[in-house]
């Protein structure tokens, strides 16, 4: 067990040391997610918060997230594609599933990253009930970009050896991202609206459901992923 999480560990020191170095990726999902945010802020106008404008916030909000997503799983991928890592990784004794969680756990730390820089934007942009909520929105947040990780890596790593692998993945992806979504939106729009945990729990349910099983079997068909040919 103590060398499973040691391997995990590895991949993911590994991919944060790359991203400090780079800065690649977190630096244009920021970009991304903020100017979306922004559009979007002189589209619908400031607004008050409140329960009228939650839904339209959440919505904005989420769907700024998923997409700046695409662009770290990309590049997580990119960067094993370039250096031949997903030769290392088919060759090495390590624990598939230890590889896909590290893999994961790199993708989640950026992803993040942007989400508190969204939520904040959110706050400043919209005037939406950010901080009151914090507690309850972080939960909301941790669940499904968990969910979200876990689907984008297997994914990425699908797509990654593939000429239209840029356009390929989103349109894989999104799909079976859309009950992620929705809950997110849902949860996230009740919170902000003042409903709190009374309509938020539910989705909320729907959120770790999805995680239980998307991990799980992400982690499972991650070793199919790696070997020779094993992407689309």
């Amino acid at each position: 067990m103590n060398y499973f999480f040691a391997i995990v560990w590895a991949v993911l020191e590994k991919d944060i040391r790359v991203e400090i170095r780079t800065r690649e990726s977190l630096l244009v999902m920021l970009v991304f997610a903020l100017l979306v945010l922004t559009i979007f802020s002189f589209a619908f106008g400031p607004g008050q918060g409140g329960k009228e404008a939650a839904p339209t916030q959440a919505g904005i909000l989420w769907v700024a997230f998923l997409f700046s997503s695409v662009i770290g799983f990309s590049r997580s991928m990119g960067i094993e594609r370039e250096g031949n890592g997903f030769s290392a990784m088919r060759l090495s004794p390590a624990d598939p599933s230890a590889l896909f969680f590290g893999k994961m756990l790199a993708i989640f730390f950026l992803v993040a990253i942007m989400e508190i820089v969204g939520f904040a934007a959110l706050a400043v942009f919209y005037r939406a009930q950010v901080w009151e909520n914090i507690g309850m929105l972080s939960l909301v947040a941790f669940i499904a970009t968990a969910g979200i990780s876990a689907v984008g890596t297997l994914f990425a790593a699908m797509t990654a050896r593939t000429r239209a692998r840029d356009a390929l993945l989103p349109v894989l992806l999104f799909p079976l991202l859309v009950p992620v979504l929705i809950a997110a939106v849902k949860a996230t729009a009740a919170i902000l609206g003042g409903a709190g945990w009374d309509e938020a729990g539910d989705w909320v349910k729907l959120l770790m459901a999805f995680d239980l099983i998307f991990i799980a079997v992400s982690a499972v068909t991650f070793e199919f992923m790696l070997e020779e040919g094993g992407g689309v």
